[in-house]
Order: C-alpha cells, then structure tokens, then sequence
C-alpha cells in the first residue's frame, strides 16, 4: 500500500529500459559510477570500436603532427570490402588525419598505419593495446589487432568497453575529433 503524503521511489525512479541487446552498461564518466548494466562483464566481439583503443594510444604515443607514409601492407592488409579510406602505397599522412579516419570514417587501414607508426609493427601494438587493459585493471578484454576486424580471440564486455571509452575520453583531443562531425 502507498502512505498518503509519503514520497516512494517508484514515484521519482524510471524503470529500467527494455534493452534489446546481450550486454550494456551506463556509466557515468567522472565517477564511473554504473548507473545502469546488463550482463556487462559478458565478452563480446567489439568490432570497430576497438578503435577507441587504438585513438587513445594512438594520442598518447605520438604528436599530431607526425607524418606517416602507407606501406604496401598498411594500405592492402585489411579484408576487402571492409569500412576504409582506399588509401594507396605512398600515401603520406599527419597523425592527426589519421585519427580522423579512424574515428570519423572507421577506416581499417588507418588503424594499420597508426600501428606500426606507433609501436614499429602491429603486432607489437597490439601488445600495447593489451598492457594498457591490464594498466586498467581490466579482465575481459584481449585485443587481436587495432581496427576490430574479427578474430575469436578478440573480444571485450561492455563494462571493459566503457572504462576504456571513459580513459579516452580524459584526453581533450579525442573529445575534439568524436564531437566533429566532418571532416576535409
């Protein structure tokens, strides 16, 4: 029964949305207080939003103004087919448009390019991406390459995910390059 006069929680407090998905999370990003989760520590294959890794180390390895030129393999090694800018061997770049690409087009092979730029191969990048999740404290993430393309053994839950979008999120630059929305 409800007490005349008396406030309830029911009174001021949604339900919880009818989330259609496997997992989610709402997490509030100075606090990281969750604020809403379903089955959020779940892995997941994150596809392209891997990327938000691989802008963040990205912008915190290297300068904006760094200029980076496509290798044969940075411009062909992604499935044809996938999200891409068709950049060409030879192709020179700042790092700054790369992660523009990366962000705003979800181009694969930028990803490659910021890679290697990065940490001297992708491979090695990856191991970064994979440090810096355990530097986190996180548990159910492991990272097989820096643009999301699939691999079983690349996955991430939705808690992971917002933790690290939370950590990107700190760095003015990406705020820059996530709130525009075109670029030339």
């Amino acid at each position: 029964t409800i007490n005349p006069g008396k406030v309830q929680a029911a009174d001021f407090w949604p339900e919880a949305p009818d989330v259609q998905s496997a997992s989610a999370i709402v997490m509030e990003a100075s606090t990281g207080t969750i604020l809403y989760e379903k089955n959020s520590m779940d892995a997941h294959y994150p596809a392209s939003i891997t990327k938000i890794m691989t802008s963040l180390l990205t912008l915190e390895n290297s300068s904006p103004s760094d200029v980076v030129t496509f290798t044969e393999a940075e411009a062909h090694g992604i499935e044809t087919g996938s999200s891409s800018m068709y950049c060409v061997p030879g192709e020179k770049f700042t790092i700054e448009q790369v992660l523009y690409g990366i962000m705003l087009q979800s181009a694969n092979e930028m990803c490659l390019v910021a890679a290697d730029h990065v940490a001297g191969s992708v491979s090695a990048f990856v191991d970064m991406m994979n440090e810096r999740v355990a530097q986190l404290g996180l548990k159910d993430t492991h990272f097989m390459n820096p643009n999301g393309l699939h691999n079983d053994d690349h996955y991430t839950s939705a808690y992971d995910m917002a933790c690290i979008a939370r950590e990107a999120w700190k760095n003015p630059s990406f705020q820059k390059i996530c709130g525009t929305r075109t670029y030339q």
